[in-house]
């Protein structure tokens, strides 16, 4: 249900948020190095009647802002983490970085962040003025986009006493999640003995190496389970010259399924791979850097049927002509050129797919992933695009949208007990025909790399 009073509130402080967004997609900042952005969302919580803990989990840029008392306990997710090597000038449309290798809100997280924390103030607001009891969480989470924040503070039981969470992505539609991939990702390292190319048998190539692993991993890729991704990227060759053998190779790869509990045996076959090479070039394998392993989303229909149907209550939005041509220009460079509307006006159901720390959480809790539309359909993510996109008017539209959905969500769970009732009930069934949640981030802590 829409309230009259949540837009009220969205409206009249709009303002703020924007400025908080925007200064956000200017501070731009990669895993675990958040510091302003987290800064800046934390002190306007704190400002506004929130009590705020820092350094939260280990993580010097998680917070947890919390508003009221008892139960439920209704979280909200945000992220603030940017990606490296997007910088771009906003509002044009052509790639034109504002500093050349430096990092951008290709993710849109600016605002995914922003609109988590105007849904939870606007629930707040309208909490105070009915007199409602409950408690309303923002969590601040970094390191989205490689870091894995969220099972940090899953693993330090930060969601134990949470009855359910609400979350969005900004993108190019509307919909929720109810699919993804679950993934690990690792950097694997070659250390060899480096000679003059001219007395090639002195040394042992860790080049070499690399390139036999990635051999097994192609032939590989016939044994494995159906639907089963691996990527890779050679992030260190050992150096530009051929007259040297090379004593140092890196690589790093990412495996993608769609059930996680399939991901361990997969990792554990891939390093073998990468013994082997080392054994055949008489090479040292120097174990793999774990960056991340996500779960795949465990989906709510319950919650997500709630969101969804908020969604298509407050839509179409009211676009006004000069947003809808500048939506029309990015049509035309991204994927869907001519397309009969620049943004998406309705629910698109059952096209929702994730690859994200939030599907940890959803192991822990009942949880919804809304998707929001702040692009012209087409974008292409993790782009240029995205980035230019950012600080647009359309784009802050979609931002208040996705807050206005997201709160009246939360107070739907709250004044409707029945449906966060069901919501648990499925929740419950899911996790008893699941094999049990684990994660091999156990291993790692936030401290253990910066990307």
């Amino acid at each position: 249900m829409i309230r009259e009073e949540v837009t009220a509130f969205i409206d009249s402080n709009a303002a703020d948020f924007e400025k908080v967004s925007d200064d956000v997609w200017g501070f731009a900042e990669t895993n675990f190095e958040e510091y302003q952005s987290s800064k800046v969302q934390a002190d306007y919580m704190e400002a506004h009647g929130f009590a705020v803990t820092r350094g939260v989990s280990g993580m010097d840029t998680a917070f947890i802002a919390e508003w009221g008392s008892g139960r439920p306990v209704i979280a909200i997710l945000g992220e603030n983490d940017a990606l490296s090597a997007l910088s771009q000038e906003a509002g044009v449309f052509e790639k034109k970085p504002l500093c050349e290798g430096a990092p951008g809100h290709g993710c849109g997280h600016n605002l995914l962040g922003t609109a988590g924390m105007e849904a939870a103030c606007a629930a707040r607001d309208y909490m105070q003025k009915k007199g409602l009891e409950g408690t309303v969480r923002f969590y601040g989470c970094p390191a989205e986009e490689g870091g894995g924040g969220k099972v940090f503070l899953v693993m330090d039981h930060q969601f134990d006493d949470v009855d359910a969470v609400i979350t969005w992505h900004p993108g190019d539609k509307w919909d929720a999640a109810t699919s993804g991939l679950a993934i690990v990702s690792a950097y694997f390292r070659f250390q060899g003995k480096a000679a003059h190319a001219a007395r090639a048998e002195l040394g042992r190539s860790a080049l070499d190496a690399l390139e036999l692993m990635n051999v097994g991993i192609q032939y590989l890729r016939e044994h494995v389970q159906k639907d089963t991704k691996m990527h890779y990227a050679i992030t260190n060759t050992g150096g530009p010259a051929a007259n040297i053998v090379q004593e140092f190779a890196e690589g790093f790869y990412i495996l993608r399924n769609p059930d996680s509990s399939y991901l361990p045996e997969l990792y554990e076959r891939v390093n073998d791979i990468a013994k082997g090479a080392a054994l055949m070039t008489g090479t040292t394998f120097l174990g793999p850097q774990l960056i991340n392993n996500y779960a795949n989303i465990l989906e709510n229909s319950v919650m997500n049927r709630m969101i969804l149907d908020n969604t298509a209550a407050l839509l179409p939005l009211p676009y006004t002509e000069e947003e809808l041509e500048f939506g029309r220009k990015f049509n035309e460079i991204g994927s869907e050129p001519g397309a009969a509307v620049p943004f998406s006006d309705k629910v698109e159901e059952g096209t929702g797919w994730i690859c994200s720390d939030v599907c940890d959480v959803s192991w822990q809790v009942p949880l919804t992933n809304l998707f929001g539309c702040t692009l012209a359909r087409g974008t292409v993510g993790h782009n240029w695009a995205v980035v230019a996109q950012g600080k647009s008017r359309s784009a802050h539209r979609g931002m208040h949208a996705a807050g206005s959905i997201m709160a009246n969500t939360l107070l739907d769970l709250i004044e409707e007990p029945e449906k966060l009732a069901a919501a648990k009930a499925e929740f419950d069934k899911r996790i008893a025909e699941n094999p049990p949640y684990r994660t091999l981030m156990e291993s790692v802590k936030p401290t253990d790399y910066r990307m």
